[in-house]
């Protein structure tokens, strides 16, 4: 895209410094981030991937039946500390004693494993190995994963070409929460994937693919839902796909796990939406309405601010089924609002998952290009600005990052509904 009367560029514009600051920037400090994880015992089985190396070592040893009881979490979780520790204290060269490893970790402190039953094959897998490597080589999948979802988004980006497309790629494979979903050992990256494929698919009218692609959201349940229901209203071949695939990965979890195996799983589930218990549950972490509430109203009781989430996810469903409805097309604007409402609205979701904003970002981008409010090289760089902002508001100024969220959040809305007044300093008509 070009600008009428454009004069030709004399030395390095603004943009390009942006751009080869914030991604050298990011390329140097995360694997630096990445690395002080792995190297520090208590950071790296602190992180989330220590349920989901348990949940492995228990597939392997007591089968699928037992990956979601209670007590074999705890006794998982609790061996892989003992080993963490033992190991330690055999690399300093120093004599190992039952004092070292102290009491047995609690109930309270188990770090459940809510995940799908689906993934657990892999984690068997990884569960061969010692907890260190198999932290790494989960690390190094879902970057592949990553870097599959940032390629299909890259392609709804046809304008963007040369500089600009290897630009908007990076930005996008270096977006903030999705590192932060790597070096806590998630799987969120399969979560993005799933939406990707969704997206990428339903733009182009491949609605078999899109419900298959919004099946894979599966990996978080509550979310699958919000996105899924709408399309029951229009669009209604994208439902039944979803739920084609959606049986399909059901069917599969049953098989694997039998009836007692399904009856700790939907226990597991129950525990994680009551939210008390666990210190893992974290609900004054949340990036939802929950969390909102928890920070800002400390003393409401737990019981009625989840009461109060629970009423807000019911509300929040039902407003994207009735949008759905109202609108004649399901495009990039009705999109964007669904990922938004669904990050806000789910009972359950922590700050991992905000790699789903690159959803709604790529919305905007393709707004932006289709109402030539932007230059392909201004609307490549949203992704890696929006990262730079997450980053710098999570580690430089924590105190601000929730309140740079939700900013964040509402101009991504008004982005997608008014972008003609977000672009209001475009004193430059642009043209394709």
């Amino acid at each position: 895209m070009e600008t009428q009367n454009t004069k030709r560029p004399t030395g390095i514009s603004f943009r390009t410094i942006f751009a080869i600051a914030g991604i050298i920037s990011l390329l140097l400090v995360y694997p630096i981030l990445w690395l002080r994880v792995i190297r520090d015992p208590a950071q790296r089985t602190a992180a989330d991937f220590l349920p989901f190396y348990a949940a492995g070592r228990i597939a392997n040893t007591a089968g699928f039946a037992s990956v979601y009881d209670w007590e074999a979490q705890r006794q998982a979780e609790n061996d892989i500390l003992n080993e963490t520790i033992r190991q330690m204290l055999v690399s300093k060269g120093q004599p190992v004693t039952p004092e070292d490893f102290g009491p047995p970790i609690q109930t309270t402190e188990v770090n459940p494993f809510p995940h799908p039953p689906f993934i657990v094959p892999v984690l068997m897998l990884l569960a061969r190995l010692d907890y260190l490597p198999a932290f790494g080589i989960w690390s190094a999948l879902m970057c592949v994963i990553f870097l599959l979802s940032a390629a299909l988004l890259v392609k709804l980006v046809p304008q963007a070409r040369g500089r600009d497309r290897r630009v908007l790629f990076l930005g996008t494979a270096l977006f903030f929460p999705a590192f932060f979903s790597i070096i806590n050992g998630q799987d969120t990256a399969i979560l993005l994937l799933g939406a990707s494929v969704w997206v990428c698919a339903l733009l182009q009218e491949r609605t078999a693919l899109s419900g298959l692609g919004l099946a894979l959201t599966l990996i978080r349940p509550h979310m699958a839902v919000m996105m899924a229901l709408p399309f029951l209203f229009k669009r209604r071949r994208v439902w039944w796909w979803f739920c084609a695939g959606a049986g399909l990965l059901v069917l599969i979890s049953v098989l694997l796990l039998g009836r007692t195996g399904i009856e700790n799983f939907l226990r597991i589930l129950a525990t994680s939406a009551n939210g008390e218990g666990n210190k893992f549950f974290n609900e004054e972490l949340m990036v939802n309405l929950i969390g909102f509430l928890r920070r800002t109203f400390p003393v409401m009781q737990a019981a009625i601010v989840r009461l109060i989430g629970w009423i807000g996810f019911a509300l929040a469903t039902v407003y994207l089924c009735v949008a759905w409805v109202m609108n004649a097309e399901i495009k990039e604007r009705q999109i964007g609002l669904a990922v938004i409402i669904t990050i806000i609205g789910v009972p359950h979701i922590h700050y991992h998952d905000l790699a789903l904003l690159l959803i709604p970002i790529f919305c905007i981008v393709r707004i932006m290009l289709d109402k030539c409010l932007l230059k392909t090289s201004q609307a490549v760089l949203l992704p890696l600005g929006v990262s730079l902002l997450l980053f710098t508001s999570f580690l430089l100024v924590p105190a601000l990052k929730y309140i740079v969220l939700y900013l964040l959040i509402i101009l991504i809305l008004a982005a997608l509904w008014r972008p003609e007044k977000i672009i209001f300093w475009q004193s430059v008509e642009v043209k394709r």
